[in-house]
């Protein structure tokens, strides 16, 4: 029989601290070409019975983290009246989903006990933790479509997904239904079970690990529901609300509810920063509407500097309900007894901005601030100002901004993504003459130019940031080769991804990443 843990009377607040391992992820799912799928239970085919034994059409039922078949049976000796199908008993297992107007088959190829992502403890599926909802099976599950092509549904992570009930709109919006439910891949684990750092998988499958799964547990079930979409939106960086990501997957995340918000605060006012040496900057407060639509209240002021143009709305304005207003300014304290999560990001992943002066001095830079009260959004940047000594206002400077490039790989990206990337990345250093003249390069030395030093700005030792230092040719993210450029006459360096007026190509310094994109996935 299908259960699930008791609800309690009121909700406790989330984890406290939160999750070391908390990372935002770029996908609902994890599935890359199906994240649009949602399985009818009514399509189950189980696997063969006991030869011998005939039985009825299965019938199969999804409750809590569970996905199960069920079976009426006659014959077999002993004989068999029924079959009960869960975990490793589901193997060969199969269920089809409408998929690009036709349907995909789905076959559950192995089965294994789920470990949770912010662990210690490893559950072990023993029927009293499945029966409790203290241990979950997951599925390793291949995906067929009708031309025959078959692969791995998660083909990154683990490999392996959990089953979760109802329905998800393309738009990112959780659809309650008991008909349907979709496979949520899992994250693996490329660290150690003492520095974990979990990479790949969908952000359903680590917000359930986080504690805000889509049915009663911990909350009511009508609030499991609300807060694990708060999660899904907040994991993904979704500030449009149209399942688009705004982040880098693996972008460390910190977060927490309105009451550890308010224990936090000074007077109402949210820190600016969170965690060691202050390497956790406010990212947003995620509220729900009275129409269950998920976005957030505000952006931090960390994130409205760094946010790179291209992760904004597709057919609209980012719409907040401060829009002028940083998250920093917003009194908490007024929120008391809402529904809403925030959240606080390591954002490894900078605007960089092109700026000119005199038509033909040029500085290209991540260091930047944008005036919330004059920003238009889409291709405008006009809000953007320089600031190149870090101290989060605009330098009074002769350059005005000229062109978004693209995000940039932060030059504090943490020790544990750094090796991980390697050499697929390369660094970029922001150089300067003293005499208002720039360049960013990628010799460490400033290509070497008479005059020219690297510009530190609060101690990133000239390091502007990372580029990916390849690009795989089959991959339409990372053809944006970053390029640097000399003037002949003027002896100026301008590096950008189009060629400014009398200038000439140099070289080609990197590629700049995608929004959304895991990094050097396809490297």
């Amino acid at each position: 029989m299908l259960t699930t843990a008791s609800a309690f009377a009121e909700p406790p607040e989330p984890p406290e601290p939160p999750p070391t391992n908390g990372a935002q992820g770029t996908q609902l799912h994890g599935t890359d070409r199906f994240e649009s799928i949602n399985i009818p239970l009514a399509s189950v085919e189980p696997s063969a019975p006991p030869a011998g034994v005939t039985c009825a059409p299965a019938k199969a039922l999804a409750l809590g983290g569970r996905v199960a078949a069920l079976q009426g049976c006659s014959g077999g000796s002993p004989p068999v009246t029924s079959r009960f199908l869960e975990g490793p008993a589901l193997v060969g297992t199969s269920f089809r989903a409408p998929f690009e107007g036709r349907s995909v088959k789905l076959v559950i190829t192995d089965a294994r006990c789920h470990v949770p992502i912010k662990g210690p403890s490893k559950p072990n599926c023993t029927p009293e933790e499945i029966l409790d909802g203290t241990a979950y099976w997951e599925y390793s599950v291949t995906a067929s479509t009708n031309d025959g092509t078959t692969m791995p549904l998660c083909p990154l992570g683990s490999g392996f997904a959990l089953p979760v009930p109802n329905a998800w709109s393309a738009g990112g919006a959780l659809l309650p239904n008991p008909d349907y439910f979709t496979f949520a891949c899992t994250p693996k684990n490329e660290g150690t079970d003492e520095l974990p750092f979990f990479v790949g998988g969908g952000v359903i499958a680590k917000c359930i690990d986080w504690g805000y799964p889509p049915w009663a547990g911990a909350y009511t079930p009508d609030l499991a529901l609300k807060f694990h979409q708060l999660c899904t939106r907040m994991a993904m960086a979704d500030y449009c609300g149209e399942g688009r990501s705004n982040t880098l997957d693996g972008t460390p995340l910190f977060f927490m509810g309105v009451q550890n918000a308010i224990a936090i605060s000074t007077n109402g006012r949210l820190p600016k920063w969170l965690g060691k040496d202050n390497g956790y900057s406010l990212e947003a407060v995620w509220k729900m509407s009275a129409c269950g639509d998920v976005r957030p209240l505000c952006l931090g002021k960390t994130r409205w500097d760094s946010l790179p143009l291209e992760a904004t709305c597709v057919n609209r304005a980012l719409d907040l309900h401060e829009r002028t207003q940083p998250c920093e300014d917003v009194d908490m304290g007024a929120l008391a007894g809402t529904t809403l999560l925030v959240s606080y990001s390591l954002f490894i992943d900078h605007a960089l901005v092109s700026f000119r002066a005199n038509g033909t001095s040029f500085v290209t830079t991540s260091a930047v601030t944008v005036d919330l009260k004059t920003h238009s959004w889409g291709p405008d940047v006009s809000a953007y100002g320089l600031d190149l000594d870090g101290n989060g206002v605009a330098d009074v400077s002769p350059f005005v901004p000229m062109r978004m490039e693209g995000p940039l790989l932060s030059a504090k990206l943490p020790d544990e993504i750094l090796k991980r990337m390697g050499k697929l990345i390369t660094p970029l250093y922001r150089c300067s003459d003293g005499l208002g003249h720039y360049l960013l390069t990628n010799n460490p030395a400033c290509d070497p130019r008479q005059g020219y030093t690297r510009l530190v700005v609060n101690g990133d030792r000239g390091i502007e940031g990372y580029l990916y230092s390849a690009v795989d040719t089959t991959s339409t993210g990372q053809r944006r080769p970053l390029k640097l450029w000399h003037h002949p006459t003027l002896g100026l360096f301008a590096t950008s991804t189009e060629a400014p007026d009398g200038y000439t190509f140099v070289r080609d310094l990197g590629y700049l990443p995608s929004v959304g994109q895991l990094p050097g996935r396809d490297l």
